[in-house]
């Protein structure tokens, strides 16, 4: 442990070590079995490296496009009630919950918060002929609705939202689904759906359960798939009326200007609503990006093994080098060079060799993420947002693959420095 730790000081602090480790890499230009070896680790070392850089920044650029995509919607707070609020039943609180007076002095202390928008929500089963799906019909106020009409891809003439009957026109209340769901269900706008409440209701004949035709006004994109195949939206009147609960309220949607604000907002905003539960982004999907950071966390230590079997060139090269460099030693040695000295001469040349793997690997991983940012040569499947790959440059991902990948190196070269720091002088000039 002496040995390995004035090794290591020695690295840094005796320029002569350097130097020799340099000259003892450059003066095997004789021995091409070692030469073809030392490329060889620095191969490895390098391949590892830009392979650590590239899956790192696509995992990074896959999380940054999701943290887009949760950007442009409008839900960045959820504020939603307990059992504890006067008035809770089974999910839903009365409009004045939350009054307009507390929203207006939140607002005013935040200026941040653009949006407090007070919603109905409930699970449905939606029903377009003989296919059925559960969804969550969400009511929102008109000017949210307004809002979300400008995200409509598709939307129905208003003569196809009227029924005739007996010559006079009905008019059916309308809905808005996600351009997932209609492609699953073969729904374009105009058309009529059945939405079932799987709550049963007492009726004169028995239990019953409650069902309701809307028609589709349109077809709404907001880039998140799983939005767009789980939410159909209404007004909340028409929720209520499908409810039949006149001022129910199940949940508040906040929105602030800075995405990244929303977590000290929310902390700012609990206290403010005692008995409510107030959640911010990540909170609504830490699963999610909980496995985004294990599987960032997996591929770092298995693509490390790369750089570890490279670590293992380096270790045969440098145990070659002592041997070849036996009588060289013993001379160093002879003139009063002490032994972490001379683990530090081996340890300098692996240092070397993992420098140079470190930045081959750095600058070929910088190459490769600038093509595939380019130019698609990844196409990927339908079910991903988005068809291109995604690749970010993160400077961080680059400091920290690189000196994890040189300290591996440079812990691998301590056994063939150990090895020549106990080299016996006389052995070396006797056998050398």
């Amino acid at each position: 442990m002496k040995t390995n730790t004035g090794a290591f000081k020695h690295l840094w602090l005796s320029p002569w070590t350097r130097w020799v480790g340099f000259r003892y890499l450059m003066s095997k230009k004789n021995s091409r079995f070692l030469s073809f070896i030392t490329i060889l680790s620095m191969m490895g070392v390098a391949l590892g490296v830009s392979a650590m850089i590239v899956v790192m920044s696509v995992m990074d650029g896959f999380e940054s496009e999701l943290k887009k995509r949760l950007m442009t919607s409008d839900l960045h707070i959820l504020v939603s009630p307990s059992p504890e609020v006067p008035g809770f039943d089974r999910g839903f609180v009365s409009k004045t919950s939350v009054p307009d007076s507390l929203v207006e002095s939140v607002r005013a202390e935040n200026p941040q918060i653009e949006g407090f928008w007070p919603l109905v929500s409930t699970e449905v089963i939606l029903k377009v002929g003989r296919k059925v799906t559960g969804v969550v019909f969400k009511g929102v106020t008109k000017e949210r609705m307004d809002k979300l009409r400008t995200q409509v891809t598709e939307a129905a003439e208003p003569t196809f939202l009227v029924d005739r009957v007996n010559g006079e026109e009905i008019r059916l209340p309308r809905i808005l689904i996600g351009q997932e769901l209609a492609n699953q269900l073969g729904v374009i706008p105009g058309d009529r759906v059945t939405l079932i409440s799987p709550t049963e209701t007492e009726g004169p004949m028995d239990a019953v359960p409650r069902l309701k035709r809307y028609a589709v006004e349109g077809v709404y994109s907001s880039g998140l798939p799983e939005q767009e195949l789980h939410t159909i939206y209404a007004t909340d009147t028409v929720v209520r009326s499908f409810l039949r609960r006149a001022d129910a309220v199940s949940q508040w949607e906040l929105t602030v200007s800075d995405f990244e604000t929303a977590s000290v907002i929310a902390e700012k905003l609990a206290p403010k609503l005692p008995g409510f539960k107030v959640q911010d982004w990540i909170q609504l999907n830490s699963h999610l990006f909980a496995s985004l950071k294990l599987e960032r966390v997996a591929m770092f230590v298995i693509l490390a093994f790369i750089v570890v079997v490279a670590s293992f060139n380096i270790v045969t090269t440098l145990t070659l080098m002592v041997l070849e460099k036996k009588k060289e030693i013993s001379i160093l040695k002879a003139m009063g060079a002490r032994s972490s000295q001379i683990a530090a001469v081996f340890l300098a040349e692996g240092a070397f060799i993992g420098a140079i793997g470190v930045g081959g690997g750095a600058v070929l991983g910088f190459i490769l993420c600038s093509v595939l940012k380019r130019y698609d040569i990844i196409q990927l499947p339908d079910v991903y947002y988005d068809r291109s790959l995604p690749v970010t440059f993160e400077p961080m991902y680059y400091l920290l693959i690189s000196v994890s990948a040189l300290v591996i190196v440079l812990y691998a070269c301590l056994y063939p420095s150990r090895r020549a720091a106990r080299l016996n002088p006389l052995d070396g000039i006797r056998f050398g």
